[in-house]
């Protein structure tokens, strides 16, 4: 079995015994499924190791256990566990989310992109991660300015101004603004696209200097997971909004 499909077996099993070993996780990954084989031990202990990298997990089960192979879901990790997030530490999961999210529009190399932040995240490089995100968030802009200059130049709005900022990545989530605020675009996007660009433009500040220069930030665990957190949902209304500016023509 490989990562991509064990993996949720093994955080599900997680969820309902949150204290536990290596091997009664296999034990019940052995009772749930039947292709798992004897060599998948090696790649079941890949996960766990990167969980426990990761500080979802941590060594020991109780106070007479305290050494591996018995390991218990840490604080950070029940959060994670609770709401979902974990997400964030299945790389395979995530890229996925994206991909589907932009069906048809998605770009490969901000999917790849964004794969390589969040592995950055998984190995605690977060400076890189900071960095990496911010690429993928300017692909991501770059493309719904492509899109909202397609749709200007179609329906008579002027693009000047984002044609002009499409080089500069600090000043073109500025210039979509008012772009796109002079267009009128359905509920559910109007109420979401500040805050969708908002996000995008702290992701792209975070990697780059006031006059636009790239640099290596300070950042720590939680706040490069909230914006790995984030991404996928920026991506989704992004992506929703390119294909309604496509789909829509001129009066």
């Amino acid at each position: 079995m490989d990562k991509a499909t064990l993996r949720p077996l093994v955080l599900g099993i997680l969820r309902k015994t949150p204290q536990t070993h290596l091997h009664a996780i296999e034990t019940e990954i052995r009772r749930q499924t039947e292709d798992y084989e004897r060599h998948d031990i090696l790649t079941l202990q890949e996960i766990v190791w990167e969980l426990l990298v990761q500080g979802v997990l941590a060594p020991g089960k109780n106070s007479l256990n305290l050494n591996l192979p018995f390991v218990h879901i840490t604080e950070f990790g029940a959060h994670c566990l609770e709401d979902g997030t974990v997400l964030v530490h299945d790389p395979d999961g995530y890229v996925a989310d994206i991909q589907a999210s932009g069906l048809g529009v998605a770009n490969p190399d901000l999917i790849e992109t964004a794969r390589e932040a969040l592995l950055a995240y998984l190995a605690g490089r977060y400076p890189s991660a900071v960095v990496m995100l911010g690429r993928a968030a300017e692909i991501l802009t770059g493309q719904l300015a492509e899109a909202t200059i397609r749709h200007g130049r179609r329906t008579g709005h002027g693009v000047q101004r984002l044609e002009a900022s499409r080089t500069d990545p600090r000043r073109l989530v500025g210039a979509l603004r008012r772009a796109l605020a002079r267009r009128r675009l359905p509920g559910e996007f109007e109420d979401n696209l500040e805050a969708t660009l908002s996000g995008l433009d702290t992701v792209i500040g975070n990697s780059r200097t006031s006059d636009g220069r790239l640099r290596l930030p300070r950042a720590d665990r939680e706040c490069v997971f909230a914006h790995l957190l984030l991404f996928p949902g920026h991506c989704r209304f992004v992506y929703d909004l390119i294909v309604h500016l496509e789909g829509e023509s001129a009066d």
